[in-house]
């Protein structure tokens, strides 16, 4: 329910009223009315022309706020102290057997475990071959034809020599392709490698010791 406060300005309303003293000890004996007393008092005095005004001769009462203190059980109790002796344990096997300040999150290598890719990783590799192999005869063809086209329309050589100078240059772009490719291979190869050598490490920045209040 809605309270107000007893304000100074509305306790010189209430003593000024035509309440009796009775009745005045009794609505100055609180430190704050409530609502319904409040219309009471205005419905019996009329001490203001509105109850609005009345209204604005005091404010709203705010309780005092209480910090609840929930009581410690004795299962919390007995949990804590449970906690607090595992702490202890655990801080003298520390000191017998210290570990290193840096520890891989895993025993295990990386290299214990079944790298094998998966069905999408191994169907998009698939692709990329493919892809690459189409690329290559693409590029190789493409060199050949322009090389067959050239010597006739520039140099006017025989079929022969334009057929031998057309495999030869077909051959170096695919050598070359192939080289490129390789070079790609290995690239990525190593960069798996140093990416499986690599170790993946935690520190312990702070440790917490847990105390019974």
């Amino acid at each position: 329910m809605t309270s107000f406060e007893l304000t100074p300005t509305l306790k010189e309303t209430i003593n000024a009223s035509s309440l009796t003293k009775d009745q005045k000890q009794k609505l100055l004996s609180h430190s704050h009315l409530t609502h319904a007393d409040l219309i009471k008092f205005y419905q019996t005095c009329h001490p203001t022309s509105t109850l609005l005004q009345l209204i604005q001769q005091t404010k709203l009462y705010i309780p005092p706020y209480k910090t609840y203190i929930q009581p410690k059980t004795s299962e919390f109790i007995k949990t804590m102290e449970k906690l607090r002796l595992e702490a202890k344990e655990q801080e003298y096997r520390r000191l017998i057997n210290p570990t290193p300040q840096y520890s891989t999150l895993y025993d295990k290598k990386l290299e214990d475990y079944d790298l094998a890719p998966t069905p999408q990783q191994a169907l998009k590799e698939l692709k990329n071959q493919l892809t690459t192999i189409i690329n290559v005869f693409i590029s190789v063809g493409s060199v050949s034809y322009a090389i067959w086209y050239w010597t006739e329309t520039s140099w006017g050589l025989p079929v022969s020599y334009r057929a031998l100078l057309s495999v030869f240059f077909g051959l170096l772009v695919l050598v070359a392709e192939v080289v490129v490719y390789m070079g790609y291979i290995n690239k990525i190869e190593d960069a798996r490698d140093k990416e499986r050598k690599k170790k993946e490490v935690k520190k312990v920045v702070r440790s917490i010791n847990l105390k019974l209040d």
